[in-house]
């Protein structure tokens, strides 16, 4: 149809009703048009990860066609996804006020309150949009995750086994499995859950780890002892350097105690003296839950010429996502007779690849011998294997404002660790460090065994 025919049709009387609902069809489809246009361009915007220039153009959307439902979903999602979560919460509500029950709204308001940290209101919401599409997989598994966060170990289980039956080609419902199954310490369960994983996924990070996990933490009781050669300057010394045992009361809590003899062999002092400085300690793991951890020590240390010094140390870990972590912590060591000694210090664990992560830190803190301010820089590259082994190369550079002439302020150094598993109770394990430190150069060879009971 051309002008010509529009001019025809509306200059006759008996055509101007045809005429008139033919060209508001016209202007109707042309304005459908660009408003899937629109939305088509958002949408690739959202899911590109342009949440501020999606919710740009979704504002726009919505404020010229309120009714248009698919746009208000999208920009609900969005603003999830962007983080904005009580944002994201009143956007799925606006739309249940007028769609009551609409099943995405609902799923996305369950995912919303779950990465707000709510887990509560999540498994009510997954609830109800799996009440209306009782077929709903992302609901039911969302609902899964969310009794996950809520530590509810019985029905996050019951979700995945069903999932994992259902679909039995994606690990991912295997590595949820395994998770539920592991906080209910139920290891060799979860154990086998990553297995069958792997089997299907065997680059998988986050299952190498988990399974790793699962053996370690399926023994109820684990003991490490360590012995070692080192070499600082021109002395050298052998001899036991640790001691440890670690009782897990359950998959939440490990009580620990340890003997640390390092500073006897490291220090150049004691090398040179021939004299012992060992120390005491016990201490508590926390796993308060997915996303928490905490270590607290106490310990004592034994001088030959000095009063007894106290050691505190506490840790917190972070888990993020996807594996990837923050750790914050402190030690401090006093006594009567010595200037206090302390360091505090911030990393990361940083899952590069499915077999690499990176491990950056910062340390800073104050020497007891010399009262001077230290900081050291370190950078670790962990390998995982998936048979068992772990390697870490590490490197480090510090600074000590001794200001002393003649000492260097710098220093550096180097470290090798690695764990090596013979059977499921017996691993070896070896560390090697090299030292350039402020007064002496320093070179530690290490190996020792870590046996587990179950």
């Amino acid at each position: 149809m051309n002008l010509r025919s529009l001019y025809y049709i509306f200059s006759t009387r008996a055509s101007a009703g045809v005429a008139i609902i033919l060209l508001l069809s016209v202007l109707g489809l042309t304005n459908a048009n660009a408003q899937q246009e629109q939305y088509q361009q958002a949408q690739q915007l959202a899911f590109s990860g342009r949440h501020a220039e999606a919710e740009a153009m979704l504002g726009l959307l919505s404020a010229e066609y309120p009714d248009y439902l698919p746009a208000a979903l999208l920009r609900a999602h969005n603003l999830a996804w962007s983080g904005k979560h009580g944002q994201a919460i009143e956007a799925f509500q606006s739309i249940l006020q007028q769609h009551t029950g609409q099943a995405d709204a609902l799923v996305g308001l369950a995912y919303a309150y779950s990465w707000s940290g709510d887990s509560r209101q999540a498994i009510e919401a997954f609830g109800l949009a799996i009440e209306q599409e009782p077929g709903n997989t992302d609901a039911r598994k969302g609902l899964g995750y969310a009794y996950l966060e809520a530590r509810e170990t019985k029905p996050a289980t019951m979700v995945f086994e069903i999932l994992a039956s259902e679909y039995p080609d994606v690990p991912e419902y295997l590595i949820a499995l395994g998770k539920a199954r592991l906080m209910a310490g139920r290891y060799k369960a979860a154990a086998h859950a990553f297995e069958q994983a792997l089997a299907m996924a065997p680059s998988n990070a986050e299952a190498q780890q988990l399974l790793a996990r699962a053996r370690a933490e399926g023994a109820a009781l684990e003991l490490d002892v360590w012995g070692g050669y080192s070499k600082v300057e021109n002395d050298s010394r052998t001899g036991l350097r640790l001691l440890q045992a670690l009782y897990r009361v359950n998959s939440r809590y490990a009580v620990f105690a340890r003997f640390d003899n390092t500073l006897s062999l490291d220090n150049l002092d004691f090398v040179n003296r021939n004299a012992n400085a060992s120390s005491l300690w016990g201490g508590l793991l926390a796993g308060w839950n997915g996303r928490l951890a905490t270590r607290l020590e106490y310990g004592l240390r034994f001088f030959p010429e000095r009063n007894t010094q106290q050691q505190m140390r506490i840790e917190q870990v972070f888990y993020i996502h996807n594996g990837l972590s923050a750790r914050l912590g402190g030690w401090a060591a006093f006594s009567s007779d010595f200037p206090t000694e302390w360091y505090g210090y911030a990393g990361l664990y940083i899952p590069a690849t499915s077999y690499l992560a990176l491990e950056p830190s910062y340390y800073y803190g104050q020497d007891g011998f010399n009262s001077v301010n230290q900081q050291r820089a370190v950078l670790a590259a962990k390998l995982l294997l998936p048979q068992g082994p772990e390697f870490t190369l590490g490197g480090f550079i510090g600074k000590a404002d001794l200001g002393i002439e003649g000492v260097p302020d710098n220093i550096s150094g180097g470290y090798l660790l690695a764990l090596l598993p013979f059977t499921d109770w017996l691993s070896g394990q070896l560390a090697v460090n090299y030292e350039k430190g402020n007064f002496a150069e320093a070179t530690v060879v290490a190996a020792g065994l870590k046996l587990r009971f179950r």
